[in-house]
């Protein structure tokens, strides 16, 4: 009897426990499962900008610039500041920014300055940008070169540079904050991802800059790109690049920043005239990838007859010189691969019996929202080029300037200039700002028809003795951040 009643107690349990089970199954089928936060788009609230080397040597004028462009979304409520500010240091300046449409200048002319933070808060960090750009007419270092300063970030990818005898390329690290970054700085040549350990788990103190050169990590590369992480920390990242013929320069620049890895790529500011276009492109995946070449000229898009495609093995970098089809035109290049790639571009400049300068460009894709460079200088035989790429659709933008008229002042913006340009087809215009300023901020607004674009400007210094050139393609502002929308969880009990 005790064994029956041991039974039927379990089965009691089991179905008491069936019930239970069932009943909470049949309440979730019947209780709607609530769908996930929506998504808010809000104004960013900071922004930080590392502006890397702002001066070297007594050769060496560098100004770095930056500006508020006014319109954006979030400036008219709350308050804000901006600045310029150098790191900790032997030397110091700063810069402030009074309000929307507000520039400001550090300058660096013969004296050596720690690198710059560009820090702008509130209502005026949405359209903060800031810039960097250098003019060594006769030294060691002769050339013009310029940097966009990069926000403070985890990641970054290069794609050029090189440690052949002749050649130093220099990797610059700037930690903005108060604590120690740990830094990875991977290189890939021609045969795959180099050993390097140099490069492993650098440290950077707190508001310092770190600069490691490329022979010293691992010589005699002659085609190289970078993928340079922070494990800790954030930080600015730039490289620097010279190539030196006995002690004449034949090329200086920063390597522009290139897009994370993809299966298309767009290459803007393929600038025109005479020399070498050589393209570089790095697989960084485990896969060899097929690239197809296309090229967006002002007359159209084509494929090229020679140089329509290249094979680039896994984990390799591959060079080649598309300057037998450029046919020394303004022109952006378009990367179609079946595996992740990355991209960049070196440009020389020469003419017979003069010295000679280089420029480097940039993997990048297209984007929709207003885009802007400042510090473009006005300067005696010194001309800026716009290049405006439809990659993907008729483009139609504004094109605005702000002349730099003092840091107390706001600018007093040019009439905007609208210009068309066709699907598949690049324009290269010509900026004209006011004569009486030193420099000025350029401020490019799609209209709301325009399909998404590719921006990227050059400055050329004409010279007897050879051009000076520089130049970098163009990301949008920083003016919002999308962020998930909170609401109140029934279930979370508040004590």
């Amino acid at each position: 009897m005790k064994r029956l009643g041991a039974a039927r107690t379990l089965v009691i349990v089991i179905a008491i426990t069936s019930l239970v089970v069932a009943g909470g199954w049949f309440i979730q089928l019947r209780t709607p499962v609530a769908p996930p936060p929506p998504l808010a788009i809000e104004p960013i609230e900071s922004s930080v900008l590392i502006c890397p080397e702002p001066g070297a040597n007594a050769e060496l004028g560098v100004r770095v610039t930056a500006a508020v462009v006014p319109g954006q979304p979030g400036q008219e409520a709350g308050s804000g500041s901006a600045r310029l500010e150098t790191l900790p240091g032997k030397s110091s300046a700063e810069a402030l920014i009074v309000g929307p449409g507000g520039q400001a200048q550090i300058d660096a002319f013969g004296e050596k300055l720690p690198p710059i933070r560009a820090v702008a808060t509130g209502s005026l960090a949405p359209g903060f940008v800031a810039d960097q750009w250098g003019r060594d007419p006769r030294g060691t270092g002769r050339g013009l070169a310029s940097t966009a300063c990069a926000p403070a970030a985890s990641q970054f990818w290069f794609v050029g540079g090189g440690s052949v005898a002749g050649r130093q390329t220099r990797v610059v690290l700037v930690n903005p904050d108060d604590n120690a970054a740990v830094v990875d700085v991977l290189i890939y040549g021609t045969a795959g991802l180099l050993d390097a350990p140099g490069g492993r788990g650098l440290v950077v103190p707190p508001g310092s800059r770190l600069a490691v050169r490329l022979d010293a990590l691992t010589p005699g590369e002659k085609s190289t790109a970078f993928h340079v992480i922070a494990r800790t920390g954030r930080i600015g990242a730039a490289i620097a690049d010279q190539q030196m013929s006995g002690l004449k320069s034949v090329g200086t620049d920063w390597i522009a920043p290139a897009a994370p890895p993809a299966t298309t790529v767009y290459v803007p500011g393929v600038l025109p005239g005479k020399g070498a276009r050589v393209l570089s492109v790095v697989a960084p995946g485990d896969q060899d990838a097929v690239v197809k070449i296309g090229i967006i000229s002002s007359i159209g898009t084509f494929s090229p007859v020679e140089r329509d495609r290249v094979k680039v093995p896994a984990g390799t970098v591959i060079s080649v010189d598309m300057s037998s089809v450029t046919g020394e035109q303004p022109i952006t290049l378009e990367l179609t691969s079946d595996q992740p790639i990355v991209a960049g571009m070196r440009q020389f400049f020469s003419g017979k019996k003069q010295q000679e300068d280089t420029s480097f460009t940039a993997g990048a894709q297209p984007f929709t929202g207003p885009a802007a460079v400042s510090g473009l200088p006005v300067r005696t035989a010194t001309d800026v080029r716009l290049a405006i790429t439809a990659p993907l659709g008729a483009v139609s933008v504004d094109v605005v300037l702000l002349p730099y008229r003092g840091r107390k002042q706001i600018a007093e913006a040019t009439l905007p200039e609208r210009i068309e340009v066709p699907a598949g087809q690049v324009k290269f215009m010509l900026l004209r700002p006011p004569a009486d300023v030193d420099w000025y901020t350029a401020v490019v607004t799609p209209t709301d028809d325009s399909a998404p674009i590719l921006l990227a400007h050059r400055v050329r210094e004409r010279s007897r003795y050879g051009d000076l050139i520089t130049g970098y393609p163009w990301a949008p502002l920083r003016t919002e951040v999308t962020v998930p929308a909170a609401e109140q969880d029934a279930g979370v009990t508040v004590r």
